[in-house]
């Protein structure tokens, strides 16, 4: 990718957001003293400590201090209200777990707000301050694009589209037997910044690739490749890469940001500290309750598949009498799901006590340990069975290959009234190819709504 800001700029930038973050804390401090009296200003320093380097990182890693160029104002704006709400997020863990009781909640509202409203300012002046440079000319690249078929009609709508790119088509040559001669002709006579190529793959009469960029690369000219597997990569996001000198691509269809994931595991630690702790208040009147329903242990751990594969245990409150696993194989024949996994409304399987742990979810409650441990994240997909994998086809491997999670957009997506496995791996599918730190946001608070509505719960 073109980096269009150097490194100091980009610093630059993530200086002037930490001063902007300080200028909303204070305006926030005073804010709030004009209601009551909240103690000196130090003592809420932390939130700045904490908040404001999650924000340039969250920042950093939503390309916010990247080349922006193709951002629109519109996206801008959602980008940053994004990152702040899962910074927001982040801090507020942080105040809970290091039990900061004393700290004014009407405070921490207060920093979101100036904070919100001083920094989508600054990110939309900045692309207005570009829009407007670009109307009168200015910053404009000058590109000559090489291709043909649907992709180089799509390319040059897109452009046209979308004046405030900054990109001025001064040639569209078609591929033809000449085409690296006339690219020279043009380059060496007119005033050209980048090469765009852009042909479909089943396109005939491309020219020999390899050679034409290189004859490019010879001009010094920035060269972008649209490749021409869009069709076959659906799901992809692609990335360059080099593996020492040799350079390629990655294609991949899950999150691999470390950034993004790195703070997804720090709110799966934080969300599992807290659920165990919610859980260590239950486990009595759970545990006599199990107890008293039926003999067994309290807890049942069930081998699960997990990230690309792994094998692990998972551990749930006990809900079904002790013979469960084996009496499965009497059950297999009334399976209410189309596919390999198994439900049943009505399982004989199932204690007195386990029906109402299933419905309020409760014996899922355990899990936040397989969190903690790194097994399950707090939202994925759900994990299977070994036995369920064993019937997967090719497609259906995709919902293995990043952590399962206690909750995820099937669970919250009416999972009881879903009854073929198709659709169940479509929900997956599209909860990868979408992931997001906002989309697990969104997730677990559709899950706390679904929790309140036990009608709607029932684990599989």
């Amino acid at each position: 990718m073109l980096k269009e800001y150097s490194h100091i700029t980009k610093a630059l930038m993530a200086i002037l957001d930490l001063f902007i973050l300080a200028v909303a804390f204070v305006c926030a401090y005073y804010w709030r003293l004009h209601i009551s009296n909240i103690g000196p200003m130090g003592r809420y320093l932390s939130l700045v400590y904490v908040s404001a380097p999650i924000t340039i990182i969250i920042f950093w890693s939503q390309g916010l201090y990247g080349p922006m160029r193709f951002f629109s104002i519109p996206k801008t704006i959602l980008v940053t209200i994004k990152s702040l709400i899962i910074s927001g997020v982040a801090s507020a863990a942080y105040l809970y777990l290091s039990h900061a009781s004393y700290f004014s909640r009407l405070l921490f509202g207060y920093y979101f707000v100036f904070s919100s409203v001083l920094l989508v300012g600054e990110k939309v002046s900045i692309k207005l301050i570009q829009h407007q440079r670009r109307r009168r000319g200015k910053g404009l690249r000058n590109i000559l694009i090489v291709g043909a078929g649907a992709k180089l009609d799509n390319l040059k709508k897109a452009i046209l589209d979308n004046p405030e790119w900054g990109l001025r088509i001064k040639k569209i040559l078609p591929f033809h037997d000449d085409i690296i001669n006339r690219t020279q002709e043009i380059l060496e006579s007119d005033v050209v910044d980048e090469v765009f190529i852009a042909f479909s793959r089943h396109e005939r009469n491309c020219p020999d690739v390899g050679r034409f960029l290189s004859t490019v690369e010879d001009y010094g000219k920035v060269i972008r490749v649209f490749i021409n597997l869009d069709e076959e990569l659906r799901f992809s996001n692609v990335e360059f890469f080099r593996l020492g000198a040799l350079p390629g691509l990655i294609f991949y269809s899950k999150p691999l940001d470390p950034d993004l994931l790195f703070i997804k595991r720090f709110l799966d630690i934080v969300g599992a500290l807290a659920g165990l702790a919610f859980t260590a208040m239950l486990f009595p009147f759970i545990a006599i309750a199990i107890k008293l329903d039926s003999p067994g242990p309290i807890f049942f751990a069930q081998e699960r598949v997990g990230l690309n594969g792994r094998r692990f245990k998972l551990y749930k409150f006990r809900s079904m009498y002790k013979d469960a696993e084996r009496r499965k194989k009497e059950l297999l024949a009334q399976n209410e799901l189309n596919g390999p996994v198994f439900k049943l409304a009505n399982d004989p399987r199932i204690t007195r006590v386990g029906r109402f742990l299933r419905r309020t979810s409760l014996d899922e409650l355990p899990q936040f340990w397989n969190v903690l441990k790194g097994d399950m994240s707090l939202v994925g997909t759900r994990p299977p069975t070994p036995d369920e994998v064993e019937k997967y086809n090719a497609k259906h491997y995709r919902r293995i290959s990043i952590r399962p999670g206690i909750t995820g957009l099937w669970q919250v997506s009416g999972r009881n009234k879903i009854k073929d496995f198709e659709k169940i791996v479509a929900l997956d599918v599209k909860y990868i190819s979408e992931w997001s730190l906002w989309l697990d946001i969104k997730i677990l608070l559709k899950t706390i709504v679904v929790l309140l509505t036990p009608s709607k719960a029932g684990a599989y």
